[in-house]
This record gives C-alpha cells, sequence and structure tokens, in this order.
C-alpha cells in the first residue's frame, strides 16, 4: 500500500509479493512531476518521454529516494525515452560525474524513472534493457510515470525477484502521484533549489553537447550606457537633458538581434536532432535458455548492406560471425550463451564502403545454474520413472496373483460340488 507522512514528507511503496520496500521523498516526487509535465506539454499529441536517475540510500530490504538527475535524451528515434548511442555515452559520463556531486554526497544510485506517454505502466523491451545495463544491482528499481489530464499522474515500480526475473508486463501496485501538499517545499529551501537548478540544468546537457555550445560564435557585447549630465543647481531653472543619438537605439537592438539568433542556435543544435543516420535498433532478449540477437531489417543501412558481421564477446571468448545479405535480412541470429555477460556488436557495409556499427549488451545469470537445476529435474525424473516402472511390475505380480486365487476357489468350489454328490450317493 502506499502511505505518506506529512511530518517526514515521505511516501512508502511496500507489497507482499515484492522483495523490495521503497521510500520516497515527497519533494523529489514534487521534482520528477514537474520533469514529466514539462515534457508532457511539449507536443500536442502525447508529449515526449522523459527520464532520470534516483538518489537515495539502501539498509537491507529498503530502498530509500532522496534525490534525482534528469537523463539527457536527444530523441534520435522519436518522442519515445530510447537512448541513442550518443545519450548512452552521456548517461554513463553522467553516472560517473554524479559520484562528485557534492549535493548527492553520501547517497547512491538506487535506479531510475521514465515517463509513458502512449502506453501503460508496463516495461517496454528498450526499458528492460536501459534496466539490465545501467541499473543491473538486485536492488535498483524502475518507476514509470503515466500522466494524465489536469496534472495527475500515475506511477509504479519494478523490482527484480529473488531469481533476478522481472515481471514487466504490470506494477505489482499502480499508485497516484500525491496533491501537491502546502509546506513540502519550504521557503528556507527554495533559495537552495534554485541554485540545484541552475546546476541541473547545466548538467543536463551532455559534454560532447557543452563541446558544440562553446564553439558557437559569443553574443556582441552590448555598448556601454550611457551617463546622463548632471542636473544643474535648481536655483539656475529647469535644464533639458540632451536627447540621446538615435543610432544607439539601433546599436542596442543589433545586439539584443545577435543574442537572440545565437540562443535560438545553440538551442537548436542542443535539443534538436542533427540530421543522424536511421539507428540499426540492435537489441539482445532470452528466450528459452538461447539469446536471440535483433535488429531492424527494414533500416536503410540492413536493406542497402552488401556484407556485415556479429562479433559476441562471452565472458573471455570473442566470436566472430559473417552475415550475407539474406541473414541480415532476416532481422535475427540466435546464440547460446556460456556466462551471463555478453557484449553484441553488428556491423554493416554497403556498397560504396561505409560502414555503420551498433553495440548491445545482455547481463544475466550464468547458465551453470540453469544446467544444474536441469540436471537435477533429469535426476528427479528417472526417479520417477523408475517408481513407476516397479509399481507397474507390482501391480502386474498381484494380478497374476489374484487370477491365482481365483482359479483356486473355482476348483475348490468343483471339488466340494462333487463330494456332496458322493455322499448323497
Amino acid at each position: 500500500m502506499t502511505s505518506v507522512t506529512n511530518e517526514l514528507k515521505f511516501g512508502a511503496w511496500s507489497v507482499a509479493e515484492s522483495p523490495v520496500t521503497i521510500e520516497y521523498s515527497l519533494v523529489v516526487i514534487e521534482e520528477i512531476r514537474h520533469e514529466v509535465a514539462e515534457g508532457f506539454q511539449r507536443l500536442s499529441r502525447g508529449g515526449i518521454e522523459v527520464g532520470g536517475i534516483m538518489y537515495g540510500t539502501r539498509e537491507g530490504r529498503t530502498v530509500r529516494v532522496l534525490a534525482m538527475r534528469p537523463i539527457a535524451c536527444e530523441h534520435a528515434r522519436g518522442p519515445g525515452f530510447l537512448l541513442s548511442d550518443k545519450d548512452r555515452v552521456a548517461l554513463n559520463e553522467q553516472l560517473a560525474l554524479d559520484q562528485s556531486d557534492p549535493h548527492l554526497e553520501g547517497l547512491i544510485s538506487v535506479g531510475w524513472f521514465l515517463s509513458h506517454t502512449r502506453s501503460e505502466i508496463a516495461l517496454s523491451e528498450s526499458d528492460l534493457e536501459i534496466y539490465s545495463i545501467f541499473f543491473p544491482s538486485p536492488w535498483q528499481v524502475t518507476m514509470v510515470v503515466r500522466p494524465g489530464r489536469g496534472g495527475s499522474m500515475r506511477a509504479g515500480f519494478f523490482v527484480r525477484e529473488a531469481d533476478g526475473t522481472i515481471r514487466a508486463d504490470r506494477s505489482y501496485l499502480e499508485f497516484n502521484f500525491p496533491d501537491r501538499l502546502a509546506g513540502v517545499l519550504e521557503r528556507s529551501e527554495r533559495p537552495a533549489r534554485e541554485r540545484q537548478l541552475g546546476e541541473r540544468m547545466e548538467r543536463r546537457v551532455p559534454a560532447y553537447y557543452r563541446a558544440e555550445a562553446a564553439a558557437a560564435p559569443a553574443p556582441a557585447p552590448a555598448p556601454a550606457r550611457r551617463e546622463a549630465p548632471p542636473l544643474a543647481h535648481l536655483d539656475s531653472g529647469p535644464q533639458l537633458l540632451a536627447p540621446q543619438p538615435r543610432k544607439r537605439r539601433w546599436l542596442w537592438l543589433a545586439a539584443w538581434a545577435v543574442v537572440l539568433i545565437a540562443a535560438v542556435v545553440l538551442g537548436l543544435r542542443v535539443w534538436m536532432p542533427a540530421n543522424s543516420p536511421e539507428p540499426l535498433s540492435l537489441a539482445v532478449l532470452e528466450r528459452d535458455g538461447v539469446l536471440q540477437i535483433q535488429w531492424n531489417r527494414a533500416a536503410k543501412p540492413v536493406a542497402t548492406a552488401v556484407s556485415g558481421s556479429l562479433q559476441i564477446t562471452d565472458g573471455s571468448d570473442v566470436r566472430t560471425v559473417a552475415l550475407t545479405p539474406q541473414a541480415l535480412a532476416s532481422g535475427e541470429f540466435g546464440y547460446q550463451r556460456k556466462t551471463g555477460d555478453i557484449e553484441v556488436r553488428l556491423s554493416v557495409e554497403d556498397a560504396n564502403g561505409a560502414r555503420r556499427e551498433e553495440a548491445s549488451r545482455f547481463l544475466g545469470r550464468a547458465p551453470g545454474a540453469v544446467e544444474k537445476n536441469s540436471s537435477d529435474m533429469a535426476k528427479l525424473q528417472r526417479e520417477r520413472d523408475d517408481l513407476e516402472t516397479e509399481v507397474r511390475r507390482l501391480r502386474q505380480e498381484n494380478q497374476v496373483q489374484a487370477d491365482k486365487i481365483q482359479q483356486l476357489e473355482r476348483t475348490l468350489r468343483v471339488l466340494e460340488t462333487r463330494l456332496g454328490i458322493d455322499k448323497q450317493e
């Protein structure tokens, strides 16, 4: 159930089926609400989906969420929260930089959140991929937020079970974001929060974006303000100020125009995706003990490729598989893994020699545990078969004995009948 304590300003998510209990700061919930609402309002239909890292503490089965940091996404693949290669590099960089953030001192990454504006509260394959790659610890959690009308929001947490599996189709418990409570953000907190907001917006732009922004031309300096001449002594009568030359006003307008153009150019370069090539959409999933390596066979780099290859790093073992155009057109490749850490790199090359590469990673339990379980199951199956065979043998013997008894009983009745006839005679 979900409970809210106004004095402590915390809510709690606790479900009997979940191995993890989650406590969350209502201040952080307000920050997440603002982040999701801001993305939801950016497009007229559905908005854009956003995500962020949740920081806090962990003690036993309890995870406490105390802070959040947004995750930058260039939305190169549409309004959904689908991280490109650049976004993934930036997320790795962000996780490393946040460790030195003084505002996060003593806190660890306890999971992440993302919004779903066009689907229900569930984890898609891309969500599970991000969850497994960047938040692989057993106690790290995922929160999916679904914005609604009038600022209302529903959410649900997703956790890893004791065996490492994830129930992705729905959360054990969905809950509504609490109403904005008076006193959740005290006035004494506002100056500090405003400073943090400025730092957060600066950190939100990845290093490679900041490098592009640094290369943008600096705005022209604004001309110095002209001091008005001092007024004469009141006894000398009223004095008129000298009129400002009209050209000064035009200089001000030109300076502001330069600043505005630079801001627009910088904003477009930061937030609008570049004319980037179509992604290969490489993904790695496990089905029935076999890794299914999949890619978008309709993507232009794949459809026009004359050759390709898969490089599979399974622990210390590295294997390269050549792919023909027909194999690329199938869109998938099956692989029997040996360890619980597999990195896959897909490379395609067109007729002009241009190459495209994309990588993905799978993290899971080592197959040795599965093999041991399979061996135990096979042993139990054999024992059960032996017992069933013995039961059938005993039943057959019982049936033979029963037939003999019936035969003896019939013989006895015949003898008794004959003895009765002899006595009568």
